[in-house]
């Protein structure tokens, strides 16, 4: 007779050795999980660093950009502004050649001039005497030594060379620089004409019904054309001069009326302008 064994399971080692399994599986689960998350966390980071660096990136470039736009824009300008100083200077140089010829033109123009003017002035002591003689007016008050000053003036400007008859005019160009010169002329109708050398007007010398002149009026009448007119420089000449065939009394009524007028511009002018007056006498035609 066999005897029959019982085949006994002890199932609590092997209940633990089914936790120690399953609890190593979590492990190297969760492990496992927290590498792939760690790793997820280092590529976003990543990422987003090469975002950010692809962000900066593009500003650079931008910036570069920017900066090459603006170093062109400056090259262009300074491109422009080369050729615009290149064009002045040719036309510096070109002036410069031109003031050059223009200088020689004007120092023959002035020779020439000079010697013109020296020419006109060749004129002969008898001829001075006559034209001084028909420029006399009656009643002028010109003394003999002052018509002879005047001859010894014309002599001696007919002496003159050239350069120092330039120099004359140019003096005298610069004095009227200085000063107004106001022409009065009277001529054989008792009409008046005034000049300041840019303007003129011309005034009826007023009559009474006996024909004598109206001085007060005229007066008033030189006095208003006066205050037509812009300021005028510090220094202000009058010089009269009249026909040959203006009526003597007319004349010497103008003559009379001069004074007065120039006092009214002095006080008018509060000292701000000089006014002096020349009887010139007849007009030389």
């Amino acid at each position: 007779m066999i005897s029959r064994r019982r085949l006994t399971l002890q199932l609590t080692p092997l209940l633990d050795m089914l936790l120690i399994v399953v609890f190593l599986q979590y492990f190297q689960l969760r492990d496992r999980e927290q590498t792939i998350a760690d790793e997820s966390t280092a590529i976003v980071a990543e990422r987003d660093q090469l975002a950010a660096s692809q962000q900066a990136t593009k500003a650079e470039l931008a910036e570069l950009m920017q900066r090459m736009a603006a170093l062109q824009s400056r090259l262009s300008t300074t491109e422009t502004q080369a050729t615009e100083a290149q064009i002045a200077a040719e036309r510096e140089r070109e002036s410069l050649v031109h003031s050059q010829t223009d200088l020689e033109r004007s120092l023959a123009q002035q020779r020439t001039l000079g010697e013109l003017v020296n020419q006109l002035f060749q004129i002969s002591p008898d001829e001075v005497s006559r034209i001084l003689n028909e420029a006399k007016a009656p009643g002028d008050p010109q003394t003999p030594a002052e018509r002879e000053k005047l001859k010894e003036r014309f002599r001696d400007l007919s002496s003159k060379t050239p350069g120092r008859m330039i120099e004359h005019l140019l003096s005298y160009e610069e004095i009227r620089k200085r000063a107004d010169i106001w022409d009065l002329h009277i001529d054989a109708k008792g009409v008046a004409t005034l000049s300041d050398g840019q303007r003129s007007t011309r005034i009826r010398i007023p009559m009474s019904e006996e024909g004598d002149v109206l001085t007060e009026q005229f007066v008033n009448d030189l006095f208003t054309w006066y205050r037509s007119l812009p300021q005028p420089k510090s220094l202000v000449v009058i010089l009269l001069t009249y026909d040959r065939s203006s009526r003597i009394y007319v004349t010497e009524s103008v003559r009379a009326a001069l004074p007065i007028w120039v006092t009214r511009m002095q006080a008018d002018s509060a000292g701000r302008t000089r006014f002096e007056y020349a009887d010139l006498g007849f007009r030389l035609e």
